[in-house]
Formats: C-alpha cells, structure tokens, sequence
C-alpha cells in the first residue's frame, strides 16, 4: 500500500522542498496524487536553462505567469522563488515588463527568499541598464546574479537590499563609486563574485563586507594589463579567496583565521605582507603566475595547510611553515633560457624548503622553441645534506634539452617516478606531435636508466645520479573501467608500450638507495 501519497498534501509540499526542480517534477508521474503537487510545493526554482521546463524562452515565460498566477489564485505558500531568466530587449522587451509583472506579485504573496538571476541577450541592443523594477524586491531578495548589464546611477539602489547575502555580477561594467555605495548598502554580503572582461572597476575595499566568507575577483586582461584593478584584503570573516589579474594589498599583520583556500593568478603588486598575515585554519594555496612574488622571500606560516600549488616561468623563493604530516606539494614551471646559472639552485632551496610534503614537479619547455643550449652549470651540482626525494617528476621538452635538464634535476632530488605529461597538455597543443615527444622521451630515459649497465661511466648521468639508482622500472598505465581512478600501473617491457603508443600512457618508476 503507498502510504506516502495518502498524507496530508501539506506534508508532501514540504517532502518536496528538499527536492530539486528537476527532482520534483519527476514525481508527477508517481500517480495521480502527485501529479500537481510539484507546482504547488513552498519553493520554486524556475530556470530557462533547464530543459524540463522548456524548449524556447516564449514557452518559459509561460511557465513563470502561470505558475505564480496559480499560487497568487490558490493563496499558496511561497517561501523561496528562484528565478534565471534572460532578457530580450526588442521591440517590445516582453520580458522586462513581465518582470516588471512578477516582482510585485512575489513581494504581496510575501516570499521570504528571492534569488534573481538574469542576463542581458547578446547583441540585443536597447537593454544595457539594469531594469529598475529589480529594486522593488527589496525585502526578499538575497541573492542576486547580473550578467551583461550596465550600471548607471539607477544600480545604486541595489543598496536598498540590506538583506542580501551574495552578489554575482558578471561581465558587468560598475565605476567605483557606484560598486562602492552596493557594498557599503548590503553589510550582510556572505558571497561576493565579479566575473568578465571590461569590468571597468579599479578599486575594491571591502571593508564594510564584516560577514564575507567567499570573494572571487576574475577580470580578463588585454593588451598589458597595467590598469590592473587594486583589491583591500581585510575581513575577518574570509574562508575563500580567488583573484585573478588584480592587484592585491595585505594589510601587514592581517588576521586571516576563517581563511582556508587562497588561490592568486596573474598578481603583479608585491606579496611581501602574506609572510606576516595570520593563516591558523588555512587548508590550500595556489599561486599561479604571480609577478609579484619574483623579488620577494616568502615565510608562510599555515599551520594546517594540506595542498600548495605554484605554476610560474621562474622559481620562486617560498617557504611553508606547517605542524601538518600530510600535505602536498605541486610545482608547474616554465623553463626559460635566461643565462641564469641559478636557476638549479633556486629549485633547490624550493624544493627542500617542501620537503616535508609529497612533492609533484613538472617542468616544460615549449616544443617550439629555439634548440639552443641551456646556459646552466649543472655539472657540480648543489651542496646538499640529502637529495630531497620527489614523488613524481614531469618533463616535456625538446629533445635536445633532455640530458641537461634531467641532469640538472637529479642532482637536487629524487623523483619516485618520471612521466612526460603536465596538467592541461592536451589542449595546448596539437596531441600528435606531442605524442611523438612522449616516444623520444621514453626511448631516452629507457636508455639511461634500463640499459645503465652497458652505458659509459663516463658521461653525465652516470656519474651524476646513476650511482644512486637502485631499481627502475617502466610501468603502463591499464583501463580498467569507465573512471580514472580504476585504471591500474603495471610494469611492461619497452616493446609493449612501443605496440600501443597511441593507447598508453606510461611512467619510469625508480628506487632509490638510501644516501647520506
């Protein structure tokens, strides 16, 4: 017997309030008991994304009137309305004026939680400025996302939502003193993202944000960047920090103790007050592309940091201070013929500053660059207690500048295990050519490392590393299910990759002896 369909439908509204849209139609089918309950549970969620509402926005518009016109008829109880709509503006902007239509009607009905989300139609002239009946939700709007919208004196009044939790604005263009008088207006502000290119903002403080938890900062720069925007750092409040192409300002001293991920690209202004900034609850840092970080030494002080990410075309001088056992360490970095003989030594006081973590290295070289030779003294190498031991080691390069910077690479560490791929190397370039490198590459390390035996004693491998190797191995990696993480390494002569080149994906695996 099916009990659930035979309780109160005031019950099974509220079953449904757990559900998501998508969820709750699909229950119309259950029987003829359900079959309306959907459209009249105490949260709606009415996207024009969603392809089981609609198949053109004519037919979603529809959906929208008659939905509340039936909970406005039937006195229905509506708590939370969430709506993303786009809004064409042609002859006669439909859209805006059923907006214009809808907002009143939701503040009557009473509805506690108004999320808005809507977008100007590209290429759809005579809709930049966003429509001021946005304003008359006051009360009930808490979350708001804006995209392709001009902001004139008119968005000022979003200052009016004193109740609002998180701001979306994407590919949005806002002067400071207009972005300004919104965020000094909305203090209860948890979630704040600003999203696109021609943002037009210079400067951001957040000052008056005391309940901000996430901040995302992303502007697409062209053309140099020096009108990069300035970013104030402060609240307390923070767990989450994203900023890409920005210039940021720590405040020296700073107490970041709700902060747990920090992520910066493209960061020209200094880094230096991060080494005096209060990190206790930080859990993941990722510097990506930071200039400012190229004259600067580093001291960070994250006591329970687990994962640190850099990815540069220099090597930076950073060091992290942690009580944590596990974490994790992953370094990207673009080589660069500089003249610099200290680029080994940098990587080494890099890498041993990371020593405590499980450490992945990956080194590029682009493919297309002049094979000219690395001016690198890599022949002496360091002066070092102990190699520090490296989990997994990636180099793509051209083959010609394989022995000196594997050369230069042993002599500071020792890697786990050795494959050619880095993050990403698939979209960058063209697979073919890079599955020819991957060839080169096993074919040389197979020859310096399975064939040591019958090498010269003689050359550089050898006498720089070789004496050290106890073990090495070529593993390939096996499919053995629909996802990744079921695929299995096993070990395979050079003859089995070399049948499957377009199939495999391969590493060395080397053990070390213990040195002192």
């Amino acid at each position: 017997m099916d009990r659930i369909s035979e309780l109160p439908k005031d019950i099974l509204q509220r079953i449904l309030y757990f559900l998501s849209q998508k969820e709750s139609i699909r229950t119309s089918v259950l029987s003829k008991s359900w079959r309306t309950i959907w459209r009249t549970r105490p949260n709606l969620d009415l996207d024009f994304s969603d392809p089981t509402l609609i198949d053109t926005t004519r037919e979603f518009i529809s959906v929208v009137d008659k939905t509340l016109q039936l909970y406005r008829d039937q006195t229905l109880r509506l708590e939370e309305f969430r709506l993303s709509i786009p809004l064409h503006c042609g002859a006669h902007c439909k859209s805006v004026s059923l907006l214009v239509k809808w907002i009143p009607l939701l503040t009557s009905m009473g509805v506690k939680e108004f999320f808005l989300s809507i977008r100007s139609v590209p290429y759809d002239p005579g809709c930049l400025d966003l429509p001021s009946v946005v304003f008359e939700a006051a009360e009930s709007l808490k979350h708001l996302r804006v995209e392709r919208f001009v902001f004139d004196e008119k968005a000022e009044k979003i200052a009016l939502c004193k109740h609002l939790r998180s701001l979306h604005l994407v590919n949005v263009s806002v002067d400071d003193r207009i972005f300004q008088t919104i965020i000094s207006g909305c203090p209860l502000i948890e979630t704040l993202c600003i999203d696109g290119t021609n943002i037009g903002l210079r400067t951001i403080k957040m000052s008056d944000l005391r309940n901000l938890k996430d901040f995302t900062f992303i502007e697409v720069v062209f053309g140099g960047g020096d009108q990069l925007c300035s970013i104030e750092i402060d609240p307390l409040s923070l767990e989450t920090i994203k900023i890409s192409a920005a210039n940021i300002t720590f405040r020296r001293g700073a107490d970041f103790r709700n902060l747990k991920d920090l992520y910066m690209c493209g960061v020209k202004s200094s880094l230096d007050n991060l080494s005096f900034s209060k990190l206790p609850s930080l859990k993941r840092l990722t510097l990506s592309n930071c200039d400012g970080l190229k004259e600067s030494r580093i001291f960070i002080d994250a006591p329970n940091v687990l994962y640190f990410e850099y990815e540069g075309d220099f090597v930076p001088s950073v060091s992290i201070v942690t009580n944590s056992r596990e974490w994790k360490s992953e370094i990207h970095l673009q080589h660069k013929n500089d003249g610099s003989s200290l680029w080994f030594l940098k990587l080494s006081e890099l890498l041993k500053s990371l020593s405590q973590s499980k450490i992945s290295l990956s080194i590029y070289k682009h493919p297309y660059c002049k094979d000219d030779v690395i001016q690198e003294n890599v022949n002496r190498p360091p002066v070092h207690d102990k190699p520090v031991l490296v989990e997994t080691f990636n180099l793509v390069c051209p083959l010609s500048h394989f022995p000196t910077l594997v050369n230069g690479v042993f002599s500071i560490c020792r890697p786990g295990n050795i494959g050619n791929r880095l993050k990403g190397w698939e979209v960058d370039y063209d697979a073919y050519i890079w599955r020819g490198r991957e060839v080169k590459f096993v074919g040389y390390m197979w020859k310096i490392l399975m064939e040591r035996e019958s090498g010269n004693e003689d050359d550089e491998p050898s006498r720089l590393f070789l004496r050290d190797l106890e073990e090495a191995s070529l593993e390939i990696k096996r499919k053995r299910g629909n996802y990744p993480d079921e695929d299995e390494w096993h070990r395979a002569p050079l003859s089995e990759y070399l049948l499957n080149i377009e199939k495999n994906n391969c590493r060395f695996v080397l053990k070390w002896r213990e040195t002192m």
